[in-house]
């Protein structure tokens, strides 16, 4: 019986892809830098609660995306991208894993009605966006992940949205400011098409037109690259109360990865090159603010 309960835990665990959850608590984290950088005014409480909502926030949309990819689903997977692999796996059921998300998704529309009666009156919009773009992502009949789009969705959620939600938790900004969301929106485009290079193969055969299939791996590749470069840009050019010398810091750093993700062969490695790169220019910018170097 013990054997049994450890090896369930393990598959939700495994179905919950916590090194994934990056991908949501980063742009939550960079919003709250923001608000303090900009004003100087920084809460632990409402910090928190952002951490609490992005977890809510994931294990919807980890739970609800392996619901929706199940029949099309290989089983194959990198560190980068794929899904959880319970379901192709046989350790979950594919409606073990739809109660999961509808459960996740209540907890979420809730735990948003709470901190609104805390005095953040706008969470739950927030909660309610954040269904409707992983409905509009995965599920018929819009499903723009196989149609094509869904990287401009992904743009939208982790580039405007979790930023604002963060910010907003902080210092009652319904939006981040611009220049947070413009470079953090093209990041989050970028960081789609990174993860469907290593599956292209798979996609082309469920017939998911993600910006690799549609437009080809070089093409992709060349399209991530040039992206993340004029994200940091963006982030030199805009990014008020830094330095210069430091701004340039954070700008060149990161393309040493991207220079090696561009000069990479193989899709799995370019992909994961310009993974870091983009995951470097996020954190420097990040400290580049909390410094205000």
């Amino acid at each position: 019986m013990i054997s049994r309960d450890v090896s369930g835990m393990k598959s939700w665990i495994q179905a919950s892809r916590p090194l994934a959850h990056v991908n949501i608590a980063v742009p939550l984290v960079l919003g709250q830098v923001a608000a303090w950088h900009v004003t100087g005014h920084f809460d632990w409480r409402w910090f928190v609660a952002a951490l609490v909502w992005g977890v809510l926030d994931h294990l919807f949309v980890i739970f609800a995306n392996d619901f929706a990819d199940h029949e099309a689903d290989s089983g194959r997977r990198t560190l980068l991208s794929g899904g959880s692999g319970v379901i192709p796996e046989g350790k979950l059921t594919p409606q073990q894993v739809a109660r999961a998300a509808r459960a996740a998704a209540v907890l979420l529309l809730l735990y948003s009605c709470a901190l609104a009666l805390a005095g953040r009156v706008w969470t739950p919009i927030y909660g309610v966006a954040a269904l409707l773009l992983m409905w509009l992502y995965s599920f018929a009949p819009a499903r723009l992940s196989y149609r094509g789009g869904g990287e401009l969705l992904q743009g939208a959620g982790v580039g405007i949205g979790l930023p604002s939600l963060g910010y907003y938790l902080q210092v009652e900004g319904v939006l981040a400011p611009g220049w947070v969301i413009a470079p953090a929106a093209l990041l989050g485009v970028c960081s789609n098409v990174l993860t469907a290079l290593p599956d292209v193969d798979d996609d082309t055969r469920a017939h998911k037109n993600t910006w690799p299939v549609r437009h080809g791996t070089q093409s992709a590749r060349r399209f991530a690259s040039a992206g993340v470069a004029f994200a940091a840009f963006g982030v030199f050019l805009w990014t008020p109360w830094v330095s210069v010398p430091a701004k340039a810091v954070v700008a060149i750093v990161p393309l040493l990865p991207l220079l090696a993700g561009a000069r990479a062969e193989d899709p799995f490695r370019a992909a994961w090159w310009s993974s870091i790169a983009l995951n470097l220019l996020v954190a420097l910018w990040m400290l580049a603010m909390v410094l205000k170097l």
